[in-house]
């Protein structure tokens, strides 16, 4: 997956935002000259087909309807993921219904975003899921933020709608203090609130999926996996946990592509300050994900957090990083940069 940065202007201030080096900043918004050439870099080479808008919030931007358009009659591009708050989606009827929109909307808690900012979101999910057979177009997702992260409102909203699927996230490490910390001590501390958040949800017969930062299965121990297997005499959980990643051990952090408005990329906002690249130095979208593998995740896998890692059969067939790669981004690096020394002396 790749996505473009749409704008770094946001009708939100959510605190966790994966973005904030960015958002609200500059308020700068992508020109049509630069947008092209992002499509291009995308999908240009053949190897995807899928381009995702992201901001900031992407619907703000000035010409968003235009550019959505461009791409709806891009042969080349058959999915279009729009990141979206959901506020203001109720614009864009027309576009946001075609057939190659899907929509990933991030639900916040009514005390963060306001009341009249929810009850927006909630009459343009009523009306969007009415107007056509787009339900299945749509995921809901929740950022679990703080130890305390609020949920009632989440499992309000998905039997209300009837999803039986939602996207899940940890919030990764967004600011300098948060980086290089302790990723271990950090799930721990997240786990109570967000197993209540998991038994919740299954108990409704809705299935959480991990986007990003998912929780090392060697946190999780034998009382509290069959606490959850008990969920597998469900017919429905049964049938269809298995497409879903929370059943599986894998822990892996691949590229995500994000592409700024001035064409510079990162690997994913998680380490923005750590990998700007301009993509006209690069063939296309695989030339730039190789470049990442090599520099930042052939590294990854051989930095540990504890002792528990150090000793990970997971770890060492590449099947589990131990979480978002910033917590560690200083040693990846360090390794990488002795790496390349040692590569220049044998050289």
């Amino acid at each position: 997956m790749a996505n473009i940065m749409m704008t770094d202007v946001c009708n939100l201030r959510c605190p966790y935002c994966f973005a904030n080096e960015f958002v609200n900043k500059d308020r700068n918004e992508i020109s049509e000259e630069a947008f092209d050439k992002a499509v291009d870099f995308i999908v240009g080479d053949g190897s995807h087909s899928s381009v995702g808008l992201i901001g900031g919030e992407p619907t703000i931007h000035s010409n968003f309807e235009y550019l959505v358009r461009k791409l709806i009659h891009d042969k080349r591009v058959e999915t279009i993921v729009v990141y979206t708050n959901g506020i203001c989606i109720d614009k864009y009827w027309d576009i946001i219904t075609n057939r190659k929109i899907k929509l990933l909307i991030n639900c916040n808690p009514p005390p963060n975003i306001g009341k009249n900012n929810y009850e927006h979101m909630c009459d343009n999910l009523e009306n969007i899921i009415e107007r056509k057979e787009f339900k299945d177009s749509i995921t809901l997702g929740i950022n679990m933020y703080g130890e305390n992260f609020e949920y009632d409102y989440m499992i309000d909203l998905l039997k209300r709608f009837g999803f039986q699927h939602v996207r899940v996230s940890l919030t990764v490490p967004n600011i300098s203090q948060e980086r290089n910390t302790d990723a271990h001590a950090y799930f721990i501390k997240m786990k109570p609130r967000m197993f209540s958040f998991f038994h919740e949800l299954l108990d409704n017969e809705i299935i959480p999926n991990f986007d990003c930062n998912k929780i090392p299965s060697c946190l999780i121990d034998e009382t509290e996996l069959q606490q959850f297997r008990i969920y597998l005499k469900n017919k429905f959980i049964k049938e269809h946990i298995a497409q879903s990643n929370i059943s599986n051990r894998c822990v892996t952090c691949s590229p995500v592509i994000d592409i700024r408005q001035d064409l510079t990329a990162v690997r994913c906002f998680g380490l923005s300050e750590y990998t700007k690249v301009n993509i006209e130095n690069f063939k296309g979208i695989r030339d730039l994900i190789n470049y990442y593998t090599r520099t930042i995740d052939a590294y990854a896998y051989n930095t540990v957090y504890s002792s528990k890692c150090a000793d990970c059969y997971d770890r060492t067939i590449l099947k589990c990083s131990g979480g978002c790669l910033a917590f560690k981004i200083d040693e990846i690096l360090n390794i990488q940069n002795y790496a390349e020394k040692r590569a220049e002396r044998l050289g």
